[in-house]
């Protein structure tokens, strides 16, 4: 009975120490392949055969340098494009930067009729939406809202609130009008002298507007 009880004991042992045994083997086998297979990937001579044979069927082959180096030249070059080019926000008010004059009137007001002549002497694509059109009357709230004006016209050039009739005639007056209508690009690549023009909103903040008083200075 003594000799069957040491016979499993020294059984046991003898299994354990050879599972031990195989499963060092198999850590010393693991470290052998991640050795190799990182020796080949990375020493010169083995990538120099892996490409030669490639060649010779008809393949290309790409080491991990090469992989490394190419997605970060790629990476820098998105950097490099992301920098330089101007984000677009989406217009949240009344002005749009794709038309170049925006006109919001009334057809019965003389400001709105003049600010139009203006623009049309000039030759200056334009749109206008009359507030007295029943699918319009709910702009004018949120115009005056948005530019703190309490008159028509409201007039956009490029997206950007300059005034009324007043502040359209002070532009032109002053060589203005040519860099107010400028789009970003246009304005980035023109001469510096117009580069530097800056667009400085006038909003008329009489509460009766000019075309209702006996002034004849205008808006």
């Amino acid at each position: 009975m003594a000799d069957t009880d040491a016979n499993t004991r020294w059984s046991k042992v003898a299994v354990e120490k050879l599972l031990a045994a195989f499963n060092r083997a198999d850590e010393i086998g693991g470290e052998l392949r991640d050795y190799l297979q990182e020796k080949m990937a990375t020493d010169p001579r083995y990538v120099r055969a892996r490409k030669a044979v490639a060649t010779l069927l008809g393949r290309e082959y790409e080491s991990r340098e090469e992989t490394t180096a190419k997605a970060q030249a790629h990476a820098e070059q998105v950097a490099a494009v992301a920098a330089v080019t101007p984000v677009k926000k989406a217009s949240t008010g009344f002005g749009d930067p794709s038309i170049k004059a925006q006109i919001y009137g009334k057809k019965s007001c003389p400001w709105s009729g003049r600010a139009i002549t203006l623009l049309e002497k000039h030759k200056v694509d334009f749109d206008f939406v009359d507030l007295e059109e029943p699918e319009h009357e709910a702009k004018a709230t949120g115009l005056s809202l948005e530019t703190k004006q309490n008159t028509v016209p409201y007039v956009y050039l490029r997206g950007t609130f300059v005034g009324g009739f007043n502040a359209l005639s002070e532009i032109e007056r002053l060589g203005q009008l040519e860099v107010a209508l400028m789009t970003p690009e246009e304005r980035a690549s023109a001469p510096a002298h117009l580069r530097g023009v800056e667009i400085v909103p006038r909003p008329n903040t009489d509460e009766v507007a000019p075309a209702e008083t006996e002034s004849s200075a205008g808006e």
